[in-house]
């Protein structure tokens, strides 16, 4: 990541679970609305099972109108990372991913994706057009 310029810096706030301050760094994707839409705190508001955001994935990539821009949320501080590993493993022990409740114009949906550094990366999220 040290390669990579932070395009978001703010909290990732699911309440009775955790709230930390987190980075975002680019993956794959356009980038440009990101910086100014993504607000101060993204509060999560639930979970969803993964089918149903694969495939929804599925529609968006066959769409011409829409972008899918993946974003990967490392630990602001090695003291958060407490907060953020308690977050991961509320999800990937339940199979299932965030959806983000405050979401703004030019994004449609947000998903938290848990993967640990051993997950191989969804092949519905491949490929990889940006820095990887």
């Amino acid at each position: 990541l040290s390669r990579l310029n932070t395009i978001w810096k703010g909290f990732i706030n699911m309440q009775s679970v955790a709230k930390f301050v987190t980075k975002a760094y680019p993956v794959s994707g356009c980038f440009d609305y990101l910086t100014e839409d993504l607000p101060d705190t993204i509060h999560i508001g639930g979970r969803i099972l993964p089918k149903t955001v694969w495939d929804y994935v599925g529609k968006l990539k066959s769409s011409l109108s829409k972008e899918l821009c993946l974003i990967r949320f490392h630990p602001a501080t090695e003291e958060e990372e407490v907060a953020y590993i308690s977050l991961y493993s509320y999800f990937s022990s339940r199979g299932r991913f965030g959806v983000v409740a405050n979401t703004n114009r030019h994004i449609k949906d947000l998903y938290l994706i848990p993967l640990s550094s051993k997950d191989p990366i969804p092949s519905k999220l491949l490929p990889f057009e940006g820095p990887g």
